[in-house]
């Protein structure tokens, strides 16, 4: 007892003195902050009231409030601020683009006036028309400083920047690998549809993933199925029979959709994963791209990304989802083949990944001379069809985020997320993910080339003997960066 006691005590005593340093330190700044009337240029002759002029600044969660408790009249000349790295600015106070007060300069005796700046700014002190400098105090200084050292975070993908999937293929590394060469598959898929128009169609789905483009309200969907006695899509007039062209599955993707849907709704559907049967798709409508893969013979192959991934707002929140996908059918366990369909249980359909989805975000360049390190922040969601999770499934990597080289076709450093991480935040059956936030701390080599953050997205499981079987679905809805000076 006498141990913890001191082991705590000790902990208080250094929290103690690590805020009175701190709070040192900035009563060092606001010190240093009474001497800004012979920097900050002239200033009008002191009048007589000079001595009854008061003013009390505080914060309000992150504005900087001003009161007049005096009994003369006041006016704001200069804000003193600070950066995130305390280094001290005086700016204008009628002219700054940085910082904006409301509702007045002016402030008679009892009113208020409020000071927020933009960025990564923060306003400490005034200057009034008398020369005179009023500062917040240094200790609640102190406090709201600690409370706002958070390095700012800089969007690298959120909000509709993609709203298809021609908006990513301007960030594929590898753009070929849309079209072949990125998915190992068990039942080889081949392109049936590539056409635009209207579409009615009567389908049984094992899964379908509806997504809105906040652009256009229009809708995005990915329908994975088999084709059965008197399921069909009809594309302007052409009719494709599935029980026959798509006997062992299908993949339809459509692509900025407006009509009429009935089955499925917005979001995840994962219908065979939850129920053991299909569901019945039923549209019709128009879209802007049409495009159907299928199966109508066995043949294990390599084919390309374009039938896995997809693009939609899921939960309608604004922000656009980046989806891979190679679930088809159904769950699995260490003792079994995981997507397999009882009623065909010779056929299986586990996809893996030939090589990574790799998304360089060129848009955003990091200069390597000005910074050192960066914060990366990924939120995302995870599901994958292995009932057995560690017991049917290697600990291999799931997602890899870092820094790329465009010079060398290269991560400069990079880290990653693997399997035995992503299945907590799941359930298998029912259905049922959590969105996350991963947070990465990636160094960044002082090579003077400028760096863009990429991330790879990868299925490395393709069935070993049962196991190592899983398919998975991974989305990506906002990516950020914060990045830290040299």
């Amino acid at each position: 007892m006498r141990t913890i006691l001191r082991k705590g005590a000790s902990e208080a005593v250094g929290a103690v003195i690590a805020f009175t340093i701190l709070s040192l330190t900035m009563l060092y700044i606001i010190m240093n902050l009474l001497s800004l009337s012979v920097t900050v240029g002239e200033v009008s002759s002191v009048p007589t009231d000079y001595l009854s002029e008061k003013l009390v600044p505080y914060y309000s969660g992150n504005t900087l409030v001003v009161k007049n408790v005096g009994s003369t009249i006041s006016r704001i000349s200069y804000v003193v601020i600070v950066d995130s790295n305390l280094n001290k600015y005086i700016v204008n106070a009628n002219q700054s683009d940085i910082c904006s007060i409301s509702p007045s300069t002016t402030l008679a005796p009892g009113s208020y006036a409020q000071i927020a700046c933009t960025g990564y700014y923060t306003a400490v002190a005034i200057v009034t028309r008398s020369g005179r400098v009023f500062a917040v105090d240094p200790e609640l200084y102190a406090v709201i400083l600690e409370r706002q050292r958070g390095i700012p975070m800089q969007s690298v993908y959120s909000g509709i920047m993609f709203t298809s999937t021609s908006g990513i293929l301007r960030f594929l590394e590898n753009k070929t690998m849309m079209v072949s060469g990125a998915i190992n598959t068990a039942v080889r898929m081949d392109l049936r549809i590539n056409s635009s128009g209207a579409i009615e169609a009567d389908l049984n789905a094992s899964l379908v993933i509806i997504g809105k483009n906040p652009s256009n309200n229009k809708l995005n969907l990915l329908v994975v199925g088999r084709g059965t006695p008197g399921s069909y899509i009809n594309v302007s007039g052409s009719v494709l029979e599935l029980d026959r062209d798509a006997v062992y599955r299908y993949r339809l993707k459509i692509e900025n959709f407006t009509g009429d849907i009935t089955g499925a709704r917005l979001g995840i559907n994962p219908c065979y994963v939850n129920t053991g049967s299909f569901c019945r798709i039923q549209m019709d409508g128009q879209a802007d791209r049409i495009v159907l893969y299928s199966a109508s013979s066995v043949l294990e192959d390599t084919v390309g990304l374009d039938p896995y991934v997809f693009v939609g707002d899921l939960d309608n929140n604004g922000n656009t989802e980046i989806v891979f996908v190679t679930q088809d059918f159904t769950t699995g366990k260490s003792s079994s083949v995981n997507d397999r369909l009882s009623m065909d249980s010779q056929n299986v359909y586990v996809d893996s990944s030939a090589m990574p989805i790799r998304i360089v975000f060129t848009e955003t360049p990091i200069d390597s001379s000005k910074y050192s390190y960066a914060i990366l922040s990924i939120r995302l969601f995870f599901w994958d069809n292995s009932e057995d999770d560690i017991k049917d499934n290697d600990n291999r990597v799931v997602l890899r985020a870092g820094i790329y080289s465009s010079q060398n076709g290269t991560f400069a450093y990079s880290t990653y997320l693997s399997y035995y991480e992503l299945s907590r935040y799941r359930n298998v059956k029912p259905f049922s993910t959590s969105y996350i936030t991963k947070d990465f701390t990636v160094y960044i080599p002082n090579t003077g080339e400028k760096y863009y953050v990429a991330v790879e997205l990868l299925d490395p499981f393709h069935n070993e003997s049962g196991k190592n079987d899983a398919d998975l679905i991974l989305g990506i809805e906002y990516i950020g960066i914060a990045l830290a000076g040299r």
